[in-house]
């Protein structure tokens, strides 16, 4: 008989630079029987190109790659014993530990090394990322409905709060469906290039659309 076990763990937002992902690379070697016998693929899609590497010595020596990726995969199998950790790809997506084994101890071992790595490598955006913006900014996108059901006859709203929530309607609908690119759940530094506003434009447009929210709720109770 023979029996396959496998268990998933969803990722909290991480970021690892290539002495993190070294570091991260020995310790799940070290899950299998034969280290140096365990198949290994790294993964990483670019907008116009696919690449795949062999090892992580094969990965720093291809001199093309650079900067931040935000699409990738790294895989290690042997045996019937794998583990992949997979960044994310879409909104709602977040990235995902999973492993394969012929016991329930094994996947458990596997996942929680890749997860308690990766929550002490956290961005500290990890909060946004996880929390339900497509929920909040339905529920906004609809107030004119719900207003129209709740209030009063002959009631309605003045011009400023009109203002008001168009303007966090807007905002909530850009994090949303930028919040992929301009906040990725999930890093790979490759090199460390990029001026301080285009490496932290995606953290600094959160500061500034949370800023303006607030601003603009204060604003709602100054006017009244």
């Amino acid at each position: 008989m023979k029996r396959e076990v496998e268990r998933k763990k969803k990722l909290p937002a991480f970021s690892l630079g290539m002495g993190e992902l070294e570091v991260l690379y020995g310790r799940l070697l070290e899950l299998f029987d034969t280290p140096g016998k365990v198949y290994i693929s790294i993964s990483i899609k670019l907008p116009s190109e696919n690449l795949e590497f062999k090892n992580i010595e094969e990965l720093k020596q291809y001199a093309q790659l650079r900067g931040r990726i935000t699409k990738f995969r790294l895989y290690l199998s042997q045996g019937d014993r794998t583990v992949s950790i997979r960044s994310s790809f879409s909104i709602g997506n977040p990235p995902e530990v999973s492993a394969t084994a012929e016991t329930e101890r094994w996947c458990a071992g596997a996942i929680e090394t890749v997860y308690s790595f990766v929550k002490s490598n956290r961005l500290w955006y990890h909060w946004f990322v996880s929390a339900p913006i497509g929920w909040v900014f339905f529920l906004f996108a609809n107030i004119p409905s719900i207003s129209m059901i709740l209030l009063p006859a002959g009631k309605s709203f003045d011009k400023p709060e009109v203002a008001g929530w168009l303007a966090i309607t807007i905002t909530l609908a850009i994090l949303y469906f930028a919040k992929v690119k301009l906040l990725p759940s999930s890093v790979l530094c490759v090199t460390q290039e990029e001026g301080f506003i285009r490496r932290y434009v995606g953290e600094l447009s959160l500061i500034i659309a949370i800023v303006s929210v607030i601003l603009t709720v204060i604003g709602w109770f100054v006017a009244k």
